[in-house]
């Protein structure tokens, strides 16, 4: 141990000219291949890094391509949707129109048919008080069968008719 502690000067003059034979030995063995692939080495991280800051700098172009692109299509879809409430509510305005024009001429229809059945009852009604009328006379005219008494009869009511209700007059 002692020996560790005072070295001798002969040890250490060895030891020094063996290091020195081991550096020039390992330099010219050694040291270039070593060198040559820790440069190969240094250069193959720099095209890496080189690589990665291309790609990286390729997707963010890419994304800021997408991210445009995604904006217009956002524009584009939106400007879609309006025109589509447009014509939707185009539509809508159409088919309220046409419903609208349909119900009308249906109830306009129904008004007439409900005037054609008025009138058709009215003449109906006026038939049949006629037709009442004609019974009821031929039953008071059986009852009284003076036929000079009837005809006077019979055209002072027309007569009084007449007057009444000038539209109705007879033409002889």
């Amino acid at each position: 141990m002692e020996a560790l502690i005072k070295p001798e000067l002969g040890l250490t003059i060895w030891t020094i000219v063996c290091f020195v034979l081991l550096v020039l030995l390992l330099s010219k063995t050694a040291w270039k291949p070593l060198l040559q692939a820790v440069a190969e080495r240094e250069r193959a991280i720099k095209n890496d890094r080189e690589s990665a800051e291309t790609a990286r700098a390729e997707a963010e172009k890419v994304k800021a391509e997408l991210d445009a692109r995604l904006a217009q299509l956002r524009t584009e879809i939106q400007a879609r949707m309006g025109e589509a409430l447009q014509t939707a509510e185009r539509e809508k305005e159409l088919l309220l129109t046409e419903a609208r024009k349909s119900a009308a001429s249906i109830v306009e229809f129904a008004r007439k048919e409900i005037e054609a059945q008025k009138l058709e009852a009215v003449r109906e009604l006026k038939n049949k008080v006629a037709e009442l009328s004609l019974l009821t006379a031929e039953k008071v005219l059986m009852k009284n069968l003076d036929h000079r008494a009837n005809t006077e009869l019979s055209a002072r009511y027309l007569a009084q008719v007449e007057k009444e209700r000038p539209d109705l007059k007879m033409s002889a």
